[in-house]
């Protein structure tokens, strides 16, 4: 590893400028900033110890306050409260504590009560040198603490030497439970920039921190040189107390000079010219992202790159990020990975600094491939300090307070998906906008994001309530009732059965209710199968009238014996008629007949004409209404017997008249 004398001589600079002095300090709904500064809250509470803010205004006015370049307040000895979240609007942001070391710096407490401010936004350019992030300069004592700082967006391309979200330079001060993420940019190199703190210096102690924050260094040129760290850029003139303990970082890092030392956690700490210094403790910390590239592969650690190494119980990646390679014969050192740790050999006199090849990692922690395993919480765990509680976080173990990092609760999604999937989507018209609630189902939403993983839940369990059932299919009813309107009820002993069968058919019934709907079909079958044709309508007989009538001309009579007759009258009346009169002549009582009786033997009887049925035809029955002709009604037998049954009457009356006449 090497690195220009340039980027040395910077943190000469600091160092020889440095001067031992004090530090700073820090709801739940938002504020929104105005762009306004509000500094009531103190003109009129001087000799207040403790604060609290719920605007962005009063933020404004902290600034305002501690950068009064003629009565400047440090807050020393004071504590200030957040006690709601800002939104800061994009609008241009002034830090808080634009000086240095030696004054203009905020020296009291500041405790965001795990407040959020949201929206920083700071970009300058220029030769100037001004300060970047949300504090400036937090010195002598000073301490941020419980605070997170959401979606920064810095470009820092002016002339100051220091960048970062949090604070550009903390000396002396103490960093506690505090996150960022957003951006922070450098475009004209000679920085030290990092995504949580530009330059720590001093007995500054940071612990419990962690950033997600996008870094990123684009200037190339030799003599511009930047150094770069996921969490913090450089540390310089380290104390016995110096320390990053518990922290760790997920965003990215980027850097085009190959020059710039780049590291996960510090960028670097080259120290001064004496060499005297302890060197800054690392200790269980985790860079849980390979999203860390640099011009210069061989520039990169993982974790930092310190003359003197004070690093234990530290993850990081097994393997460099995609694209990455680092060929053992220009690389023999790295074994196919970025260093986690390197030791710095520094020669003041080329202005270089180089890893030493001898120094053995491995006692700096592990190298991991999978940052969820249980292993890797267990272990933070067990090494974590004081007060740092550990938890399993999203792609990574994160800190107990870290909502934004903590997976949110799916419990109501899950059981809103089991009822789902309980279900038979097939009986359904709409469950595709079910599927729709399903798939729409985000996984990554954080502790944080809490209200919309269950808005996911209730849009799932609307669109369960909101399911409609297919309407069941009622074909069979259809066709059975048509079968029943087809038939002529008036042809059935009893229709009613079918009616009733017909009129009990409810409609609107769904798919889970076919059965009760096949029923309805079943019973107008069973009641049409049930019915009975009328009893056949059997037509009277016409009885033979005593008087025989005419026979119709065209009809040939049928000959038929006769019995024998009495004598005809003496005189007949002359008649055009071919056949007999059917009615015997009455005996006349007062004159004799003048015929001699002859005996029965030798009378002939007058033939009797067979008797002709009616002409009128009969109705053609309907195929369902045929009425079945009765027996009695169209046998010619019965005709034969009636007609034989009369001559006999006949003959009896006239045998027992010419006997009473001869009794005479």
């Amino acid at each position: 590893m090497k690195k220009k004398l340039l980027s040395l001589l910077l943190a000469l600079c600091l160092v020889m400028a440095l001067v031992p002095m004090t530090a700073f300090a820090e709801g739940t709904s938002v504020d929104n900033w105005d762009g306004t500064a509000d500094t009531s809250w103190y003109t009129e509470h001087k000799t207040d110890t403790e604060y609290h803010f719920t605007t962005a205004e009063q933020l404004a006015g902290l600034a305002q306050l501690v950068n009064d370049k003629t009565a400047s307040v440090s807050f020393e000895g004071k504590t200030i409260y957040l006690d709601n979240d800002l939104d800061l609007s994009g609008c241009q942001w002034t830090p808080i504590g634009n000086g240095g070391n030696f004054g203009r710096y905020f020296a009291g407490t500041f405790d965001g009560q795990y407040h959020k401010i949201m929206n920083l936004y700071h970009h300058s350019t220029g030769d100037e040198l001004i300060r970047n992030g949300l504090f400036g300069v937090v010195s002598d004592g000073g301490t941020l603490k419980n605070l997170l700082v959401i979606d920064a967006d810095i470009a820092s391309n002016d002339g100051s030497l220091l960048a970062g979200i949090l604070a550009d330079w903390v000396n002396g001060g103490t960093v506690e439970n505090c996150y960022t993420s957003g951006k922070i940019e450098n475009n004209v190199g000679d920085k030290f920039v990092g995504g949580l703190i530009g330059q720590c210096t001093w007995s500054t102690q940071v612990k419990g921190c962690a950033s997600d924050a996008t870094v990123i260094s684009t200037e190339s040129d030799e003599d511009h040189v930047d150094t770069v760290g996921g969490l913090i850029g450089q540390w310089e003139n380290s104390a016995d107390s110096s320390s990053i303990t518990d922290c760790w970082f997920g965003g990215s890092v980027s850097c085009n000079n190959i020059y710039s030392a780049v590291g996960g956690i510090l960028g670097a700490n080259f120290e001064n010219f004496s060499g005297n210094k302890p060197g800054v403790i690392i200790k269980n910390c985790i860079v849980a992202t390979k999203n860390i590239t640099g011009a210069e592969p061989g520039n990169i650690t993982w974790i930092t790159a310190v003359v003197k190494p004070h690093v234990t119980d530290c993850i990081w990646p097994d393997t460099p990020p995609d694209g990455v390679t680092l060929d053992e014969e220009t690389y023999p050192d790295n074994k196919g990975n970025y260093l986690a740790v390197a030791k710095l050999v520094v020669d003041w006199d080329a202005g270089t600094a180089s890893a030493d090849p001898t120094f053995d990692q491995s006692s700096c922690g592990t190298a991991v491939s999978n940052f969820t395993s249980a292993d890797v919480l267990a272990g933070l765990q067990t090494n974590a300090g004081a007060g740092v509680e550990w938890v399993a976080g999203i792609g990574h173990p994160t800190f107990v307070w870290d909502d934004n990092n903590i997976p949110a609760d799916y419990t109501a999604v899950d059981a809103a998906i089991a009822r789902a999937t309980a279900l038979e989507s097939s009986l359904y018209t709409n469950y595709s906008a079910v599927e729709d609630s399903i798939n729409s189902v985000d996984r990554a939403k954080s502790k944080a994001q809490q209200t919309e993983v269950d808005a996911m839940a209730k849009a799932i369990e609307d669109a369960i309530t909101a399911l409609k059932y297919k309407e069941a299919d009622y074909t069979k009813v259809d066709e059975a009732i048509a079968k029943a309107n087809a038939l002529n009820k008036d042809n059935y002993k009893d229709f009613s059965a079918v009616e009733t069968a017909v009129g009990a058919v409810v409609r609107g019934k769904n798919i889970t209710e076919q059965s009760k709907v096949d029923a309805m079909a079943k019973a107008i079958e069973d009641a049409l199968a049930a019915l009975q044709y009328k009893d056949a309508v059997t037509t009277p007989s016409t009885p033979t009238p005593t008087k025989t009538p005419t026979p119709v001309s065209t009809a040939a009579p049928v000959q038929t014996p006769a019995p024998v007759s009495a004598p005809a009258p003496a005189k007949t009346p002359a008649s055009n008629r071919t056949t007999a009169p059917t009615k015997t002549p009455t005996p006349n009582k007062t004159s004799a007949p003048t015929a001699t009786p002859a005996a029965e033997s030798t009378a002939t009887p007058t033939p009797a004409p067979t008797a002709t049925p009616s002409s009128t035809p009969s109705p053609t029955p309907e195929s369902q209404d045929t009425i079945p002709q009765d027996s009695h009604t169209s046998s010619p037998a019965l005709w034969i017997i009636l007609i034989l049954v009369i001559g006999g009457a006949v003959f009896a009356i006239a045998v027992f008249g010419k006997k009473k006449k001869n009794n005479r």
